[in-house]
C-alpha cells in the first residue's frame, strides 16, 4: 500500500489536540503502507519527526501540464471559427487582449488573480482588504477571482463578503474550464492560503508566465522563490499582502523578470510527469519485491 500525503491536515503551529489526532493517525497510515509520497519537504521533516521511518518517505512534489499552462506569445492566437463577416483584425486579436476586453480590462490595466474555492482559508478576506485598499490609492489594478461558490462548507465566504467585494471593485467569474486562457489575460497571481500541501494553482500561474505573490506558509514556500519569481507575505496580513502587491503592481520590469523567472522554475521542477514517473516507479519497485519474497 502506497499512502500519497497531499499535504499534512496539522501544522506545528496548530493546537495540540489537533496535532495530536492528526499525527496519530499518519503514524498509524505510516504504519499499514509499504511506502509513503509526500508533496514538500517540510512536512516530510514533520512525519520525520512524529516518528514514520525515513526509508518508507520519497519526496514526490506536485506537478501540472506545462503544454497547457504556458505563457502567451504571437504564436497563441485565437483561433476563431471563420464566417463570411469575420474581419481579419478580429481573426487576429490575440487571446490575452480578447480576454481582458470581454473583462473591460484596458491594456495599461494590471489585473491580479486568484483561482480557487471561495473559503476564507484561501486568504480571501486579506484579498478583499488589499483590493479595497488598492482601490482607494487610484492604483489602476483590477481583481478577478475565478472559483466556485461554497456555501456547504463552515468556512465558505458569505453573500456579504462577496457583495461587498463586488462593491470594491472584484469581479468573480465563477468556476472556469479555460482556467489557462484566464492565467493568459492575468498580469499577477494572488495566494493568501493559510495553508496547502503544494499549490496547485500557484503552479500554474508560474507555469503561465506569471509572478507569484503568496503567503510564507509550506507548500507556497516551494513554488515561490522570495523576490525571484514573485514574493512571500505573512499569512493573515492584509497589510503586507498589498504592500508585496503594489510593489509589483507599479515595476512592470519587476513583473516581467518575475514571470520570465517563474516561467523557468515550473519548467525545471514542476512537470507533472516527473510526479507520475516517481508514483509509477514507486509501484512497480514495490510489486517487483512482492513478486520476489513470494517466490
Amino acid at each position: 500500500m502506497v499512502n500519497t500525503v497531499h499535504g499534512l491536515y496539522a501544522l506545528p503551529e496548530d493546537k495540540f489536540a489537533k496535532r495530536s489526532v492528526v499525527y496519530s493517525l499518519e503514524r498509524l497510515a505510516s504504519m499499514c503502507s509499504d511506502a509513503e509520497l509526500i508533496q514538500n519537504p517540510e512536512d516530510i521533516a514533520t512525519l520525520l519527526k512524529i516518528g514514520v521511518p525515513s526509508k518508507k518517505i520519497r519526496l514526490l512534489g506536485n506537478g501540472v501540464d506545462l503544454t497547457r499552462f504556458k505563457p502567451p506569445t504571437d504564436g497563441d492566437r485565437e483561433s476563431f471559427e471563420e464566417t463570411a463577416d469575420t474581419q481579419p483584425e478580429t481573426r487576429s486579436q490575440s487571446l490575452r487582449d480578447k480576454l481582458r476586453g470581454e473583462l473591460g480590462v484596458g491594456a495599461s490595466t494590471v489585473l491580479c488573480g486568484v483561482v480557487g474555492r471561495l473559503v476564507w482559508e484561501k486568504g480571501y478576506r486579506e484579498v478583499f482588504e488589499a483590493a479595497e485598499s488598492i482601490k482607494r490609492l487610484g492604483i489602476d489594478a483590477v481583481f478577478v477571482v475565478v472559483g466556485p461558490r461554497d456555501p456547504e462548507k463552515s468556512d465558505g465566504v458569505d453573500e456579504r463578503a462577496i457583495a461587498a467585494a463586488e462593491a470594491s471593485g472584484v469581479r468573480f467569474l465563477g468556476m472556469r474550464s479555460d482556467v489557462e486562457s484566464l492565467y493568459a489575460a492575468m498580469d499577477l497571481y494572488v495566494l493568501a492560503s493559510y495553508r496547502e500541501g503544494f499549490p496547485r494553482s500557484a503552479m500554474e500561474a508560474a507555469a503561465s508566465g506569471l509572478p507569484v505573490i503568496a503567503t510564507d506558509i509550506r507548500g507556497c514556500r516551494q513554488v515561490v522563490d522570495q523576490g525571484l519569481t514573485g514574493l512571500l507575505v505573512p499569512a493573515r496580513d492584509a497589510q503586507a499582502l498589498t504592500s508585496a502587491i503594489l510593489e509589483i503592481v507599479k515595476d512592470p520590469i519587476k513583473r516581467s523578470e518575475m514571470g520570465t523567472r517563474a516561467v523557468a522554475k515550473a519548467r525545471a521542477e514542476f512537470d507533472h510527469q516527473r510526479v507520475i514517473d516517481i508514483t509509477l516507479e514507486t509501484y512497480e519497485r514495490l510489486l517487483a519485491a512482492k513478486r520476489v519474497s513470494r517466490q
